[in-house]
């Protein structure tokens, strides 16, 4: 009966698949053209391969990974970097969504061990394309990336499926308990799930997941943040000309949306009046937006520079030009600007939604204040709460009053930092309890 029930999800499913994406197909095709992003391997989405790749391929691999974009491209390459510490001869194929994720993933991890490809669209026959020239011994997908065909092809194939730094959207959740009649058997096709902290294994059980599979080995974000910051990029050659003295006071907001910049404005000009010497660093989430917060900030009446204008200086900024105000219009430096701020705000948690990741800014022990929304980042919110290392405020008159606080008490600011650094370091070594998990199934004999 189950296998009956089975094969009628199937069919249903891989029909209404078909039937949205050529209804709505098209129009996102013409978006891509529009926008010059029709990819040169577009084949790939439809299983379709050059030559020379499925010459790379022959051999077929130990572990096919599949990732979305760069976030997950990244937590990828610190998982391979442990697996291959304990197997160095292991065939890896990184599949990316994204052509951010492709590129990037290109750039770090593409050897002569590891190929990168674009994942198929969830069709039939496209994933089943993918699998005939892949031939993975391991399917291993990152955070919350499940697609049933993959699925599917994979318990045909007997291949042992991990879904790694597990995470769900609270949209996601409530979606997977409202359905759990109809998606708790694909949920159960999986054969280990790797929670991020005891929660989320309460969390993916309550979803539908099978919970003899879920295990709590800690979040590889952690992990992520070391190899970043170990290649921050040295930004002293531009950051000097802006005449600033080492001893004043940097308050920094990073990965800022809209609004976001603004408030931090209008608080900089308040925090000013008894600190004078105060600096205000905006970093946007898009570098892109760097001219219009320069024009915000000089109708505000504040001397604002972008980096890319520190850039193009000869000398240091004298101190009658001296800006109040940075705005850093480039992108690959937040890392190594958290190092020089007194006070981190990270964005897209006051105006925006989701919240944006504050590891990088504790592996430096800087003191971090975000907003209320971090519901991308429930995980490590709740846990640098829970150690007090990092403080969340629920508007911007909060905002303020924290922001005073911290810049009035260097004792206190200085605890909430190394406290977050105490936080982050307590964290790491979740990739290689990961890869010691997935080897020990090859150990083991699982195929």
């Amino acid at each position: 009966m189950k296998a009956v029930l089975k094969f009628i999800l199937q069919v249903v499913y891989n029909v209404l698949f078909m039937t949205f994406f050529f209804v709505t197909g098209p129009f996102f095709l013409f978006k891509l053209w529009r926008r010059g992003k029709i990819l040169p391997q577009f084949g790939q989405r439809f299983g379709l391969y050059s030559k020379d790749v499925r010459e790379r391929l022959k051999p077929g691999c130990d572990l096919w990974i599949h990732a979305v974009s760069v976030g997950e491209v990244k937590i990828a390459r610190v998982l391979i970097r442990s697996l291959r510490e304990m197997r160095p001869d292991l065939r890896i194929v990184i599949s990316a969504t994204t052509g951010t994720g492709f590129n990037v993933a290109k750039t770090m991890l593409e050897d002569e061990r590891t190929s990168i490809i674009y994942n198929p669209i969830d069709f039939l026959w496209s994933v089943v394309s993918a699998y005939k020239l892949i031939r993975p011994k391991r399917l291993v997908l990152i955070e919350s990336e499940i697609w049933p065909n993959y699925l599917w092809c994979a318990r045909r194939r007997h291949i042992p499926i991990y879904l790694v730094n597990a995470r769900l959207s609270d949209r996601t959740e409530e979606r997977y308990r409202r359905m759990r009649w109809l998606v708790r058997p694909l949920l159960h096709e999986i054969d280990l799930i790797f929670a991020q902290d005891q929660i989320d294994v309460t969390r993916l059980t309550q979803a539908g997941f099978a919970p003899e599979t879920i295990f709590n080995l800690g979040s590889l974000k952690y992990d992520v943040a070391v190899i970043d910051t170990s290649t921050e990029k040295d930004i002293s050659a531009w950051w000097d000309r802006a005449g600033w003295r080492t001893d004043q006071p940097v308050l920094l907001g990073g990965s800022t949306h809209p609004g976001e910049e603004e408030v931090l404005a209008r608080i900089y000009l308040e925090l000013r009046e008894k600190w004078p010497n105060l600096r205000l660093v905006l970093a946007p989430r898009h570098a892109e937006r760097g001219g219009s917060i320069q024009d915000l900030c000089t109708r505000m009446g504040l001397r604002t520079v972008t980096r890319t204008q520190l850039a193009t200086a000869t000398e240091p900024l004298a101190n009658g030009s001296s800006p109040d105000v940075l705005v850093v219009n480039s992108t690959g430096e937040l890392s190594s600007l958290y190092k020089r701020a007194t006070i981190a705000f990270v964005g897209k948690s006051l105006r925006g939604q989701g919240g944006q990741n504050f590891i990088e800014a504790a592996s430096g022990g800087t003191a971090i204040v975000v907003g209320p929304n971090m519901q991308n980042f429930k995980v490590i919110t709740r846990e640098f709460l829970s150690r007090q290392a990092i403080i969340q405020v629920f508007d911007e008159f909060e905002l303020a009053q924290r922001l005073k606080a911290l810049f009035a008490s260097d004792e206190i600011r200085r605890e909430l930092g190394a406290r977050a650094r105490a936080t982050f370091e307590a964290n790491l070594g979740a990739a290689q309890n990961n890869a010691k998990v997935i080897l020990q199934s090859f150990e083991n004999g699982r195929h």
